[in-house]
């Protein structure tokens, strides 16, 4: 039996795989900035990782939240750990947990960026 996605998961798939693409690398980046991309790594893992706890296979989400090497790139994947955590807790409880990870990238992005993240919750 085959599984169908929601259009909606390809869609916030698709953007997520070209804002990351398109997004331009800075070279300066500071070691405060850095450590404050790994403290948001850490806390979408740890969001995520409650609910697969015991499971072996990670979400292919996971291993982009592993692999992103900037604010940015951990913004947009938001929408993917959305997802994820959608089919396993529920939309109220995940978009709970939404809200406390953008708060963590407050002060870290332009702020009309964050500010419409904030109008949409």
């Amino acid at each position: 039996m085959e599984i169908k996605k929601p259009m909606s998961w390809k869609i916030s798939h698709l953007s997520s795989s070209l804002m990351g693409l398109l997004r331009e690398r800075d070279p300066n980046q500071n070691a405060g900035t850095q450590s404050q991309v790994e403290h948001i790594r850490e806390e979408m893992l740890d969001c995520m990782g409650r609910f697969l706890e015991g499971r072996a296979v990670r979400p292919p989400v996971w291993a982009k939240v592993l692999e992103a090497d900037d604010i940015q790139t951990l913004w947009y994947l938001r929408s993917d750990v959305m997802h994820m955590l959608c089919g396993h807790c529920g939309e109220t409880l995940a978009a709970k947990k939404l809200n406390t990870l953008t708060e963590l990238f407050q002060g870290h992005l332009p702020k009309a960026q964050y500010a419409s993240a904030k109008r949409r919750t």
